[in-house]
């Protein structure tokens, strides 16, 4: 483990948050944790501290739940409000005890098609809202009951709306999204009555991805900002225009949370990979917004800003984890408001979220461009994150595999090495993925889940001849060979904390994996903890400080999800879904 001590200088709002950590229980005794990312900042930081480095060995098993095997639950956080637990499978809504995890009421989730899994709910202003396939449902948070004036009798076909909304001449009243390769895959974020939707899936061949901002008392969509612009009217348009050669536009699916700057007036989305995944001869060009990270105005939907991570994407390197908000002081006093994201190229990515300015130099770099894909046109460079002193930053994972194996070492290559028609080449493919980041104000550190792991393919031409569909086929039919090579290289899983004051990258822990993918995120708290869950089963709590891991709790199945932490009357307490159990822990 490698460890590099931070310089923290202790600023007005470091102070205020210890008070508020101080005091986070409030007079209900309770403290909530009402969305996937708990705040419009995604910044996963829970202000408790009752659970800590000095007792943390002293968790124990409060209660378990589980829906049964019809409602899977494999990848939702769930939330807590007022004392109650709310989570939702792809067919079912559930209230619990959040002290006991006594079932208080379930609802079902019936009226359009289901579209994939979910990752959790939102809670706001005593309404739940959940997601399946690509509409919304809004229940009252005590009784379960539908909220009549949300859509049609609680229920919005949200993304068949935007659509509407968006391109009233292009798509019908009876246009099924599913069809289109859209669904849902996060929850929206709820500020002062507005929603912000994201609607993915590139690999769905999507004509773009969504953002959508809808009243959230009605469901009524008030605007809609395309990912991928495709016609002149479209936001950006003058400036993706010309960077998407001759053929479909397609991918860039939403895929987390945006995260929400109410001083700005701004909303932050990560943009993910153009389709189809590795064959992009027919859209020659850096193909924007794809694999970006995108401002808002939070009013109007038109582009404030962007910053694309990764140019034409020839590797499924989706540009997902965040986006996170953060404020630092740096060594001058003056307080740096950034946001910072990462993805499956393993690079970690900040900006002044202002501006849109790197934090620290990413210059354009010279990469590979040989290959033998017919009409392929690989991007000559791509930016590279460096620190403060001029060199590049740590990834948060590994960006070339080293073999002992000749064989194996000759066909591994270095990061953006371009896939191959004929030669097995094996290119580094595990990062950050849809599990977030979080930030702690007491360390001014950014912490960020990745895998190790790796890929050999080779690639199956397809032009420009797909069509958008409710598969994955931007991906699946892209490829003739594909190989995760995991005997040779085990995929492992990191956890990384970065200092925005200097881009350094402050210490990584190691940790076990069972594959290269899907890395769940983490949470960090007052008591300088970091809450992590391994497909092994097993829970970590890292210290903040240093990333030692202090405690391990062994669940019975694997854990693909992101936990949380609440109080109730209190007493603090630790969540993660185990697979398809609720398993949470407290101190005795």
């Amino acid at each position: 483990m490698k460890h590099r001590r931070p310089q923290v200088r202790l600023s007005f709002q470091f102070l205020f948050c210890l008070l508020v950590s101080a005091t986070a229980f409030g007079q209900s005794g309770n403290y909530d944790w009402t969305s996937q990312n708990l705040n419009i900042q995604n910044s996963r930081y829970a202000e408790l501290d009752q659970i800590n480095k000095s007792n943390v060995t002293n968790l124990a098993e409060s209660w378990t739940y589980s829906p049964g095997p019809q409602d899977s639950i494999l990848q939702v956080t769930p939330l807590v409000a007022n004392g109650v637990m709310y989570l939702h499978s792809a067919n079912t809504m559930f209230a619990l005890n959040a002290a006991s995890g006594e079932e208080l009421w379930r609802r079902p989730l019936d009226r359009g098609p289901a579209g994939g899994p979910v990752r959790g709910s939102t809670y706001a202003e005593g309404r739940i809202y959940a997601y399946r396939g690509a509409d919304l449902y809004a229940f009252d948070a005590e009784t379960g009951a539908e909220i009549r004036s949300f859509g049609e009798t609680g229920f919005v076909q949200v993304v068949t709306d935007a659509l509407r909304h968006k391109y009233p001449d292009v798509y019908p009243s009876n246009t099924d999204p599913i069809n289109l390769g859209y669904r849902l895959t996060t929850p929206p974020t709820v500020h002062e009555g507005k929603m912000y939707v994201a609607a993915a899936l590139s690999e769905g061949h999507i004509p773009g991805g969504l953002v959508i901002r809808i009243d959230a008392i009605t469901g009524t969509v008030e605007w809609v900002f395309n990912t991928v612009p495709q016609v002149p009217s479209d936001s950006g348009w003058e400036i993706a225009r010309d960077t998407w050669g001759t053929g479909q536009r397609a991918g860039g699916g939403v895929w987390t949370p945006p995260a929400i700057d109410t001083e700005f007036g701004l909303v932050y989305v990560n943009a993910g990979n153009p389709s189809p995944d590795y064959d992009g001869s027919a859209r020659v060009g850096a193909n924007l917004f794809t694999n970006a990270t995108v401002a808002l105005d939070i009013n109007t939907g038109e582009l404030a800003w962007y910053f694309q991570a990764v140019h034409h994407d020839l590797w499924d390197w989706d540009h997902v984890t965040g986006p996170l908000l953060f404020d630092v002081t740096n060594e001058e006093g003056e307080i740096v408001k950034g946001v910072a994201a990462g993805g499956k190229n393993c690079l970690f990515y900040m900006w002044h979220r202002e501006t849109g300015e790197p934090l620290f130099p990413m210059p354009e770099t010279a990469m590979p461009t040989e290959t033998d894909v017919p009409g392929e046109v690989v991007y000559p460079t791509q930016p590279i994150p460096h620190n403060a002193r001029g060199i590049p930053m740590d990834p948060l994972c590994a960006t070339y595999i080293p073999f002992n194996d000749p064989e194996l070492a000759a066909r591994s290559k270095q990061i953006y090495t371009p896939y191959s028609l004929t030669e097995p080449y094996i290119v580094a493919h595990g990062g950050s993925s849809f599990g977030s980041a979080s930030f702690s104000p007491r360390t001014q550190l950014v912490y960020i889940t990745g895998k190790n792991g790796a890929i050999s393919l080779t690639v199956r031409p397809v032009g420009d001849s797909l069509t958008p569909g409710p598969d994955s086929r931007g991906h699946t039919e892209n490829y003739a060979s594909l190989d995760r090579v995991s005997e040779a290289y085990p995929a492992s899983t990191t956890v990384s904390a970065y200092s925005p004051v200097d881009g350094e990258q402050v210490w990584q822990a190691e940790l076990p994996a069972q594959s290269a993918i899907g890395a769940s995120g983490n949470l960090v708290t007052a008591g300088d903890l970091i809450f992590q869950g391994l497909e092994s089963g097993a829970f970590h709590a890292l210290d903040a400080e240093n990333g030692e891991t202090l405690f391990v709790y062994q669940t019975s199945r694997s854990i693909r999800s992101s936990p949380l932490t609440y109080a109730v009357e209190d007493k603090q307490y630790v969540t993660v879904v185990s697979t398809n159990t609720v398993v949470t822990l407290t101190l005795p």
